[in-house]
């Protein structure tokens, strides 16, 4: 998880996403320029995260909840809350903190 949560972040910093990993209902809210807001923001760091880390996870019903922390070169942190269905897909994302705001 932490590596697939490291490649999902620098991706959408860089405004790219894999629709096949979302899924049907959660991918429709994700319109080019959600992205783009996304992407913005994440970049408000200036650089890529060292590493991260499962903070907690959580299985409610059908879903499995991460949430994941990121560390960056400064040692500034954030915080992402992914959601998954029972097939992998992502079924929703919160950015949970970010450190400055």
């Amino acid at each position: 998880m932490p590596a697939w949560a490291l490649q999902w972040f620098v991706q959408m910093q860089a405004g790219k996403i894999d629709r096949g990993q979302y899924t049907t209902a959660y991918g429709a809210q994700l319109t080019d320029k959600a992205v783009q807001a996304m992407s913005r923001y994440l970049n408000l760091y200036d650089a890529r995260p060292l590493r991260a880390e499962i903070m907690q996870r959580r299985v409610i019903d059908k879903q499995t909840f991460y949430l994941m922390k990121f560390i960056f070169p400064r040692g500034d942190a954030s915080s992402i809350l992914f959601g998954f269905d029972s097939e992998g897909k992502i079924t929703g994302i919160g950015v949970r903190s970010m450190a400055g705001d």
